[in-house]
């Protein structure tokens, strides 16, 4: 599912994955007030949070979630 969003929206997006099991997991959790697993935060150019949601995707949800945050 990441992986064709990936291709799909590349020019556009950039997507990370976070292990927040990891100390550079827990620190970025940390930052953007990631409070549970599996989470989802959608970061601007500027650093800014723009969304941010809790629990797993479907990945039309993930899809229309994406589009709705892609550029124009």
């Amino acid at each position: 599912m990441w992986a064709a969003l990936q291709a799909e929206y590349a020019d556009q997006i950039e997507f990370t994955m976070v292990d927040a099991n990891t100390r550079a997991g827990a620190d970025f959790s940390d930052l953007y007030g990631i409070r549970g697993h599996p989470g989802f935060v959608a970061i601007d150019a500027n650093g800014e949070v723009i969304h941010a949601a809790l629990g797993p995707f479907d990945e039309e949800g993930l899809r229309e979630l994406v589009a709705s945050l892609a550029p124009e």
